[in-house]
């Protein structure tokens, strides 16, 4: 099972060395989503994560995808939906299994969720989803070491860590990262088995 990071929506001293970290632990993908920046502050990021990490990001800006031979571009959800051939892997967002359906012959990885804690459990998902729902279907919410396995049964491929992962370091009043980074070899030791 894949596994992917979302980043903090905010920038902070800390976050290159994190991210670079986590690559270097084997995180397989890191989706780049900041609320609204400018993409200067995008670039200089970037510039600080090493280039050999780089075909393993995706973010929402076709420009900066290109330029940094990134993985790809992904559309968050309530975005149009891409009108014409794009460059990299695309990756949208579901919320729902019929728009899930809707939107598997657009993108190479759709992300669905938000689970929630009680939605991978639920016999909308046990009826329907297991038919919808394959390798390139990544689960993203509320998600946790137990239920991962669960996630794995319906056939997900991967899995969107946010949370799970940021929950770990006050980027504002510490530096010491190694907690959040423990937490995230927890949870790829469990995503290998899967």
């Amino acid at each position: 099972m894949k596994l992917a990071v979302v980043t903090k929506p905010t920038f902070f001293i800390e976050e290159d060395k994190i991210i670079t970290r986590l690559f270097d632990e084997g995180l397989d993908y890191l989706f780049l989503d900041k609320a609204n920046p400018h993409p200067q502050y995008i670039e200089r990021l970037l510039n600080l994560i090493p280039k050999k990490y780089h075909k393993r990001i995706f973010t929402c800006n076709n420009r900066l995808m290109q330029d940094y031979s990134l993985a790809g571009q992904f559309f968050p959800l309530g975005s149009n939906v891409p009108k014409e051939k794009q460059k990299g892997k695309l990756v949208g967002y579901a919320d729902n299994l019929q728009q899930l359906k809707e939107l598997k012959d657009i993108y190479k990885i759709i992300c669905f969720g938000p689970m929630g804690r009680t939605f991978h459990q639920s016999s909308e998902l046990n009826e329907y989803g297991k038919k919808v729902i394959n390798k390139r279907v990544w689960a993203f919410g509320d998600l946790d070491e137990a239920n991962m396995k669960r996630l794995a049964n319906y056939g997900f491929g991967g899995i969107i860590l946010d949370g799970q992962v940021w929950n770990r370091f006050d980027s504002c009043r510490s530096t010491d990262y190694s907690e959040l980074v423990d937490g995230f070899i927890r949870i790829q030791k469990i995503a290998k088995k899967l």
